[in-house]
């Protein structure tokens, strides 16, 4: 136990949990606290843990509880003594952070100051709710949710020590500093490393100030702590609390106190080297020497030899050795100087002060203070004293020394100078006339010689003027001049030496270069002064001070520029000479160069992987980077090839092209001469495309090569001829000619492929085509700097110094005219790069003046270094050393030439040894033959894997062989080489067959983990769905291999599956052992039948297909692969057909009458019409107190009714609002509902006494209510479909295309806004052919035409996935059991046996409790008529099991003979009459028999086919319906076939059943056939942003609206008053007369008692949006409330008590514990009055006690309605202020009992419920019903929206639509009614303004948007309740 807890657990537990800050702690993290504190064991006793709960449950002073928003992370306890290594012998830095660190926010909230994340968001939990736990339930149910916090008090006295007082100000971020340091308690924190303190305060400069601050203080207490971290060591300090001090020491700090108190204890005070391991040993020898051996050990030890005795001294004393022994430096040393003191540390950097100073003998006492100081600077001379050392002399404090200081110079006394000693300036003061005329001395030189500083009178220009940059329109340039901040514009009056010759170096540097960088400066003032022994380097603040002193004197100028690209900013400090301003042609140059700089820059930041936005293409972009780092590393291009097209291209651009050469014309004349040598050339084709494009290319030669579009180089006016810019070359440099010499990755070539396919295209520049960054910038740089340096070494280019920084591209190059060869082809002997030494070669010279020179020497070039006899490794001279030592040096330039120099130097001298193939050096190495060959030989080893023998040891490896394969740097064309027959080998014959392999089936091989894989269902269905796709094509093998199925599905099934353990061969087996077994029927057929009548694919390929496809592709291989793409497509669209089969989609049924239409749908009455059902306005404004009550008690009313669907009852509420209300008020509002049909009283059959909450509300709202919301237009079912397609549609992938093949009426609105917002790409495809059934024609007259209508469709379906799929139709089936049915007008035809199984599959349900009876035969059976009408089967239905048809098979089996004397006619029947018609029947028991069976089913069978006749009207229509009304299933024939049937019975007639024939014959007719062709409609989205993006921002727009709703109906009682507003307005800058004005519009409103109308204020105060901007801010401060009845009315809040109501909410808890008495509460206003008149009789009533009334809403979160419930989050509670001569709400006692709610003030609305929560059903509901109507009748008034709605109080309609308009669904536009007059002409247009809240319904129309259906449903969202409120 820590001594400042006083040995009281108590205190210690206050302590840990102060200790923790404003954090606070959790329960299992202070148990865990608490086993260390108070060492009682681990775990903590259960018992210590109830006492600690109960301590701290009491002390509710001292602590708070808080609950957390997530729950924090538990770590085990870290203890930093166990991160030492034995090892290393220091600490280890722990890879993952081993403790918790909390996010670093500071909190300052009045005197509550720490560090929190969650402080603004962690909610306060009541004690009670805690005291009813102990602590291990607390543990278990909190567990790391709950924070224990202790106050600001308790927290500050456990950081600071006891009895100390700290004098310091603390900001949050020193508190949050000394609060980490407590928090870590004996482990500290540290100043440095992975996880330390930089982890919160980023600045190492604030932690070290933060630091010296705290221990000062004696706060904190701090020592050297190192530790390892990976392969470095870390140092740094570690701080902790004075009271948890603990020292960590290292190996070396022990060894040394251990060897230190045994060197002592010993008389000779030396230990010998050898025993040091035995006293230390816990070290290993090796570390001992390490120790021993190293700079601090050493520091304290020393070695030295002695000689000591040999053996036994008694007996010979005379022999001695030499030993080495460990003794101490200073054998005076003391125990505690081993180890550094804290002091030592503190003051290891600071300067050391003499003695002197800190003598205190200069202080007198009877001096005065001024006069001492006075002494003391007369004492030191013209030396000078500064501050710090005068206070330190004369002993008083700074603050003492600066005064007498300040005194003594306004006395004139003293004089001051300022010097520069390291970084830091002092000031210093003398006295005495001497001194004084020493220190002016030096300032007037210093002045003299800052005058004189003046750069040169004109400004060097660099020599890089003639370069051409280039502007860059993307970047913005902004220069201006320089403006330094006012913190560093101080103390500009004083100079230094120092100063002045830091000045002297900028003028240098300016006058060397005109324009230079601020940090350039920074560097050469550095290196300069680092010349002469000065340390310190110039920080930027220095130099900036320095630099405004210069502009100011005039010297130079400063700039700044700022340089803006996208995103992305870069700023640049610039001084130049003082003539060269902002508009100068350098500085311009200067902007030109830095921005392209800059775009370099951003192209190189965009090509990291790291920089890409997708996060998908960023993983592929690093995948694919580090699998180029893991593979072998691609193959450099061959340099010499490489310099020799460099070469010719310098060659063209310097010594052949005329540098005055203009472009020539585009002219079909010169297309035709380009044709000649470009036979592909289509020339017309090319000249219309040349001119649609707007850049118009120009030629500069009439022949078709790379020079074509070669533009010439500019002029250099300044340059001697030969000379060019090397960027201008590369600017000038073609595709062809870059295609050449650069490698381009595969995604580039793909955009490269058009351009390089063409033959004029192909020879355009990179910067045409836009195509520079198609290869990146560093690789490019590293290209042709290496050929650069290649050509230097070479002899054949000169090169320049770099013209622009680092990027060693930007110089000028210089090509030389002569050269010379060396012919080295008769060199001998076995050398590896040097040639013979011994012998003569012939010289060659060459000079360049034409173009065939340039190739006769490359061609001379390559052949002698081919032919030289070079490359022998074993003649290589051997070196020894590392591999980088053996690496050969990396080629540089030779040397950087002066332009007039370059002249004289071209005098066909090669550089280098001369040793080298050709003469050239042999570094180059040109004799190799990759140098000169785009293929490369690659050479590798194989080797056997040894093989284990009996005895367990590895053979000996076999000899390593090698192996050659050719890597080819650019395409070769195969030469197609046919094989001689025989001539292969016997190894390729013994090689066993195997299907063709590529990299796919070589990994899907190496993923196989057994010897045969496993196929599951969805991989099967890919096969099958190939297998379908093939037949359906029908290619010829030739062009459709089935190993190109295989491959095709094989990659489906690694792409979507994710299965990657098959390959080709494997899924062609497996659809042959499909094909084999007959496993592909009938999903097969079926799905050949859906593509052929499908017309999005038969539209395509029909019969003409493969013929149009080969007329396209005339070569077979790309009619190939072009047919393999259009099998994926179908195998793409057969896979969305077989999956939208699968569902049923929801559609609209449509009704089939015009009466049953004009009845659900209500046409569009005008106002002024007899039949209009309301024809005025049923609210009006209140003129008196008793109507306000009136309306408000009705919109209470209203609101409980919409409130009938929730599971919560609502009494308790409800009475304690109505009592409220007089008894009068009442009546007239429930009679007013009932008149204004809002209400109905609910009709029961069977009245008995129950509770209401069993029966049920006692009314509902009206039928005249509920049509007005479900007879629109637009029905309310339309939001819901909306939404549900909208959703699919922002699922699906934007690339792929949504096929819509019957779109329903909110699919097809969908597709109108979509198109309207151009968010929507639509294509209309029709059918090719549409069939009709001729039905008198048919073949077969048995059965009526629908039946073989039907029959076609159920041997469809009876196909199918789905067998049950056939039985909605619920139709009649024939007699005739169809053998083969034909399904397509084509020569195919398809048989699909059918048994009398089909025929049972496609009867009705009611059909089939015929095999019910006959399994209760025997049996008593009780035929109700009620169960009867609800379809339930009387006997034991055979339906309800699992497989209905086994329970067929068997009861056909047991009752075989009764059914073959129906089938026979033989089974006796009689007279059956049950009485099912009159429906006031009872039941009817009988018993069922043989005689009775058949006369039974037929006529439950007629009663049931009477019931169902209107559902089959709507499925088979009116007249078919009708036709087979009477007529009843024919069971003779279907007995005979179940009789007949056999199960196992193969159909040996027909051996191909599901293969297609061609016979003529079979070929179905138009007559036969039903098909259905529908036109579909193909989608395809655009560019919009991810849905997590629109999620995100409909959110926020659904949370808006909903605050707005709630804020609208809440109101809160305050305090406020006008004066309380205005340090508000003015905050927001409002003036006087503003003020003025809303204090008039306040008192106005305030002299109206019932509120004052929005459109009475508008017109009394005309001040425009200035007049909604003070409603708004009086609003929002409580002063005034926006309410009305039929229009918008303020009032104020003394006058507000009327206008709302008071109410409360019960949580769950609570409820169920007042249940009983919820129930009882009456919730009516006639049970009210009853209620409160029999409180009056009763006398012995107690009066109610008044209670406070309370303002808020608790967060409903255990509320049971979870459907509908919308929460007033962040709502917090606070108590209604009332005055206290209001009269309270009374609440009486015995209706809420023992129930505590907090009190709600709140408008009575109908989506607002009476306990304060939002009514998401009736809001949404009603938005939509008003959204309806302003879409049906577009441009209404809002006024003809009060008729149409009249039960909405006509306030609650406007509120609806301006929540309309912030969902951006509509808007509204107020018309002003022009003066009518005689002379009115009526030919001005109408004025409109649009409006939102204050305007006059009358003049006001409603205009929809194009998407406002989308806007609300997006605002609905999905529905989190199951039930409508009507």
């Amino acid at each position: 136990m820590c001594t400042t807890s006083g040995g009281s657990w108590i205190s210690a537990v206050f302590d840990e949990i102060a200790l923790e800050g404003l954090d606070g702690v959790t329960l299992p993290w202070l148990w865990t606290l608490l086993e260390r504190r108070l060492q009682c064991g681990s775990p903590l006793p259960e018992k210590l843990q109830q006492q600690v709960w109960t301590l701290l449950l009491r002390s509710t002073d001292k602590v708070e509880f808080f609950k957390l928003k997530a729950e924090r992370p538990l770590l085990p306890p870290y203890d930093r003594s166990k991160d030492l290594d034995s090892d290393a012998g220091l600490p280890l830095v722990p890879k993952t952070c081993p403790f918790l660190r909390l996010p670093f926010t500071p909190i300052h909230d009045g005197h509550i100051m720490g560090n929190c994340a969650d402080f603004k968001t962690r909610k306060a939990i009541d004690v009670k709710n805690l005291k009813k736990m102990t602590a291990s339930e607390a543990t278990t149910s909190w567990h790391q949710k709950m924070a224990i916090v202790a106050n600001q008090e308790q927290r500050w006295m456990a950081l600071k020590s006891p009895n100390a007082f700290s004098s310091i100000v603390f900001t949050p971020q020193l508190y949050v500093f000394l609060e980490c340091i407590g928090r870590s308690r004996f482990n500290g924190e540290q100043t440095a490393g992975t996880w330390s303190l930089m982890n919160y305060f980023k600045d190492s400069s604030l932690i070290f100030y933060s630091k010296s601050k705290l221990m000062l203080q004696g706060l904190i207490t701090a020592q050297s702590y190192v530790e390892r971290a990976s392969n470095k060591t870390v140092c740094s300090v570690l701080l902790t609390l004075p009271r948890f001090f603990h020292v960590y020491k290292s190996h070396q700090q022990r060894a040394m106190e251990k060897l230190y108190m045994e060197i002592q204890m010993r008389p000779s005070h030396h230990i010998l080297v050898s025993e040091i391991p035995d006293h230390l040993e816990e070290l290993t020898t090796a570390q001992v020497k390490k120790v021993t051996q190293s700079h601090g050990f050493r520091k304290f030890y020393e070695t030295t030899q002695v000689r000591l005795p040999v053996g036994d001294s008694a007996k010979d004393s005379k022999k001695q050795r030499k030993v080495t022994v460990l003794r101490l430096r200073n054998p005076d040393l003391k125990f505690d100087e081993l180890m550094p003191s804290q002091d030592s540390i503190n003051e290891a950097k600071e300067e050391k002060t003499s003695a002197e100073f800190l003598s205190q003998n200069h202080a007198y006492l009877d001096m005065p203070v001024e006069l001492e100081c006075l002494r003391a600077i007369m004492r030191f001379g013209s030396r000078g004293i500064g501050t710090a050392e005068l206070s330190q002399y004369v002993s008083v404090n700074c603050h003492t020394a600066r005064g007498c200081l300040k005194y003594l110079r306004r006395e004139k006394v003293i004089n001051e100078f300022t010097e520069n000693v390291g970084k830091t300036r002092i000031t210093r003061f003398v006295a005495g006339a001497q001194a004084a005329a020493d220190v002016n001395l030096k300032q007037e030189i210093l002045e003299k010689e800052v005058q004189q500083l003046q750069c040169r009178d004109e400004p060097t220009l660099p020599p890089n003027v003639d370069i051409v940059m280039r502007d860059l329109p993307d970047i913005t340039a902004n220069i201006r001049q320089m403006t330094l901040p006012k913190s560093v514009n101080k103390n500009l009056e004083r100079e230094t030496q120092s100063l002045v010759e830091r000045k002297k170096l900028v003028v240098q540097q300016i006058d060397q270069k005109c324009i230079i960088h601020t940090y350039e400066l920074m560097t050469a003032i550095y290196n300069a002064e680092h010349s002469v022994g000065k340390q310190e380097r110039i920080c930027r603040k220095s130099l900036y001070r320095i630099l405004l002193r210069m502009q100011l004197a005039g010297i130079l100028n400063v700039y700044e520029l700022t340089l803006q690209c996208d995103k992305g900013l870069r700023l640049y400090r610039l001084a130049t000479h003082p003539k060269i301003d902002m508009e100068h042609e350098q500085m311009k140059r200067e902007v030109l160069r830095l921005k392209n700089n800059f775009h370099l820059i951003n192209e190189e930041r965009l090509s990291r992987p790291g920089q890409v936005n997708n996060t998908k293409k960023r993983k592929e972009l690093l995948a694919a980077k580090r699998q180029q780092l893991k593979g072998q590393p691609k193959p450099n291009p061959p340099k010499l090839l490489v310099a020799c097209i460099l070469h010719e291209f310098f060659f063209y651009l310097v010594g052949e092209q005329p540098r005055d050469s203009k472009p020539l014309p585009m002219s079909p004349e010169l297309l035709e001469h380009w044709k000649t040598a470009e036979p592909s050339l289509m020339t017309r084709q090319f000249l219309s495309e040349w001119q649609a494009d707007e850049s118009h290319i120009l030629p500069y030669t009439d022949e078709i090569n790379w020079r074509t579009f070669v533009p010439p180089l500019p002029i250099y006016n300044n340059k001697p001829p030969g000379w060019f810019y090397f960027m201008d070359a590369v600017e000038r440099m073609p595709l062809s000619l870059i295609m050449r010499i650069c490698r381009i990755e595969r995604e580039s070539m793909e955009q490269l492929r058009p351009h390089l396919q063409h033959p004029v295209r192909q020879h355009y520049l990179l910067r045409q085509l836009q195509t520079q960054n198609l290869i990146p910038r560093p690789r490019q740089q590293q290209l042709f700097l290496s050929t650069l340096r290649l050509l230097n070494n070479m002899g054949l280019i000169q090169v320049s110094q770099s013209q622009m920084g680092r990027d060693g591209l930007q110089r000028w190059v210089y090509f030389n005219r002569r050269s010379c060869l060396l012919d080295t082809t008769p060199s001998t002997g076995h050398n590896y790069n040097c040639i013979s030494e011994g012998r003569t070669y012939e010289e060659l010279p060459y000079e360049f003046n034409t173009r065939e020179q340039v190739a006769d020497y490359w061609a001379k070039l390559q052949h002698i270094c081919i032919y030289t006899k070079l490359g022998f490794k074993k003649n290589r001279e051997r070196k020894v050393g590392t591999k980088q030592q053996l690496r050969l040096p990396l080629l540089v330039f030779v040397r950087t030439v002066d332009f007039d120099e370059a002249v004289e130097l071209d005098n066909a001298s090669v550089p280098g040894d001369h040793k080298g193939a050709a003469g050239l050096s042999s570094l180059l190495f040109a004799h190799q033959f990759r140098n000169w060959s785009w293929v490369k030989h690659k050479s590798g080893t194989v080797r056997k894997a040894p093989a284990l023998k009996t005895t367990g040891k590895a053979s000996a490896a076999l000899p390593v062989t090698k192996r050659l394969s050719l890597v080819r740097l650019k395409p070769v064309p195969k030469l197609h080489v046919r094989k001689a027959r025989g001539t292969a080998s016997v190894t390729e014959q013994r090689k066993r067959k195997s299907g063709p392999r590529d990299d796919v089936d070589r990994d899907a091989l190496r993923n196989m983990r057994t010897l045969r894989v496993t196929w599951s269902a969805a991989e099967d269905q890919i096969l099958k769905m190939g297998r379908a796709v093939y037949l359906f094509i029908d290619a010829p093998l030739l062009a459709l291999a089935l190993c190109n199925v295989g491959s095709i599905c094989r990659d489906v099934i690694r792409q979507y599956l994710g299965i990657c353990n098959k390959t080709t061969q494997a899924c062609v087996r497996r659809l042959q052992f499909l094909l084999r077994q007959k496993r592909d029927q009938p999903d097969v057929p079926n799905w050949i039948y859906t593509m052929q009548t499908q017309p999005e694919i038969s539209s395509i390929y029909n019969e003409g297909f493969l013929k149009e496809l080969k007329r396209e592709y005339p070569l077979r291989s790309d009619q190939t692969d072009a047919l393999l793409i259009h099998f994926v497509i179908i195998l793409g669209k057969l896979h969305r057909l077989i999956n939208s089969a699968d569902t049923i989609r929801r559609q609209f049924i449509l009704p089939d009458n015009m009466e049953e239409y004009h009845r659900q749908f209500r046409e569009c009455i005008p106002l002024n019409s007899d039949h209009q059902d309301v024809g005025q306005v049923l609210y009006s404004n209140p003129s008196c107190e008793t109507e306000l009550q009136v309306t408000v008690a009705q919109g209470v009313l209203h609101s409980i009714l919409c409130c009938a669907k929730d599971k919560t009852l609502f009494n308790l509420q409800a009475f304690e609002i109505y009592k409220h209300f007089s008894e009068e008020v009442l009546n007239t509002a429930f009679n007013n509902a009932r008149t204004n049909s809002l209400l109905v009283a609910v009709k029961r059959r069977n009245i008995h006494t129950v509770s209401r909450q069993v029966s049920g509300p006692a009314h509902s709202l009206s039928s005249k209510y509920k049509c007005r919301l479900i007879y629109l237009k637009l029905g309310h079912v339309l939001y819901d479909t909306y939404y549900a397609f909208e959703q699919r549609l922002h699922e699906q992938d934007a690339i792929e295309c949504r096929q819509v093949t019957s779109p329903n009426f909110a699919q097809l609105l969908l597709l109108g806004e979509w198109m309207a917002k151009n968010r929507l790409h639509l294509v209309l495809q029709l059918p090719a052919n549409i069939l009709t059934v001729d039905t008198s024609s048919m073949s077969r007259p048995c059965g009526s035409a629908s039946d073989r209508i039907l029959d076609h469709y159920s041997s469809i379906f009876d196909n199918a996935p789905q067998t049950e799929y056939a039985k909605r139709l619920e139709s009649e089936c024939s007699a005739r059991q169809a053998a083969r049915v034909r399904f397509h007008p084509a020569n195919l035809t398809y048989r699909l046996q059918c048994s009398v199984y089909n025929q049972l599959s496609k009867l009705p349900l009611r059909a089939m409790h015929f095999f019910c009876a006959l399994d209760s035969l025997g049996q008593s059976v009780n035929i109700s008529c009620a169960r009867l009408e609800l379809g339930e089967c009387p006997f034991g239905c055979i339906m309800r099991s699992g497989n209905y048809l086994n329970a067929v098979e068997r009861i056909t089996y047991e009752h075989r003979a009764l059914l073959k004397q129906l089938v026979a006619d033989a089974l006796p029947q009689t007279q059956l009459q049950l009485q099912l018609d009159n429906s006031t029947a009872g039941s009817t028991t009988l018993t069922v028999s043989t005689s009775n069976l058949l006369a039974l089913i037929q006529q439950l069978e007629a009663y049931w086919r009477q019931q169902q006749h209107q559902q089959e009207c709507k499925d088979l229509g009116k007249a078919l319906a009708d036709r087979t009304l009477n007529k009843l299933t024919d069971w003779r024939t279907l007995c005979t076939g179940l009789l007949d049937f056999e199960a196992g019975k193969p159909d040996e007639e027909h051996t191909q059943d599901y293969e297609p024939s061609l016979n003529k014959e079979e070929r179905a007719r138009a007559q036969d056939v039903f098909v259905v062709h529908l036109p579909t409609i193909q989608l395809k989205t655009k560019a919009e942003p991810s849905k997590e993006q629109l999620q995100d921002k409909h959110a926020q727009l659904r949370k808006a609206v909903l605050d707005k709703v709630i804020n609208t109906s809440y109101w809160r009682y305050t305090e406020n008053t006008f004066d309380t507003l205005l340090p508000t307005l003015k905050a927001k800058d409002y003036d006087a007369s503003a003020i003025q004005h809303m204090e008039e519009i306040l008192v106005y409103i305030e002299q109206r008692p019932l509120g004052v109308m929005g459109t009475e204020l508008r017109r009394i105060f005309p001040f425009g949006k200035f007049l909604m901007d003070a409603l708004h801010e009086m609003e929002a401060h409580y002063l005034i409330k926006r309410v009305g009845v039929a229009s918008h009315m303020y009032v104020h809040k003394q006058h507000m008590r009327n206008w709302v109501v008071h109410t409360f909410h019960i949580k769950r808890l609570e409820r169920e514990r007042v249940q009983g008495l919820v129930a009882a509460s009456p919730a009516t206003p006639q049970a009210v009055l009853g209620r409160k008149r029999k409180a009056a009789v009763d006398e012995s009533e107690q009066p109610s006690t008044s209670k406070q009334a309370k303002l808020a809403l608790d967060e409903l979160k255990n509320s049971e309605d979870s459907d509908s419930n919308e929460s007033m989050a962040n709502r917090r509670s606070k108590r209604v202020e009332i005055n206290a001569n209001k009269p309270k709400a009374p609440v009486a006692s015995p209706t809420v009992g023992t129930v505590t709610e907090d009190v709600i003030v709140m408008r009575p609305q109908p989506w607002i419920r009476v306990n304060g929560s939002l009514n998401r059903r009736v809001l949404d509901r009603w938005l939509g019903a008003i959204l309806s109507e302003c879409i049906s009748r577009n441009g209404c008034t809002v006024h003809s929206l009060f008729l149409r709605f009249p039960h909405l109080l006509p306030v609650e309609l406007m509120l609806l639509l301006e929540l309309l308009c912030d969902l951006d669904c509509i808007h509204l536009m107020e018309m002003e009614p022009p003066p009518v007059n005689v002379e009115t002409t009526y030919e001005d247009e109408l004025k409109e303004q649009q409006v939102t809240e204050l305007y006059d319904p009358i003049y006001t129309y409603v205009k929809c948007h194009c998407n406002a259906i989308g806007c609300l449903t997006n605002f609905i969202g999905l529905k989190q309740y199951s039930s409508e409120f009507i």
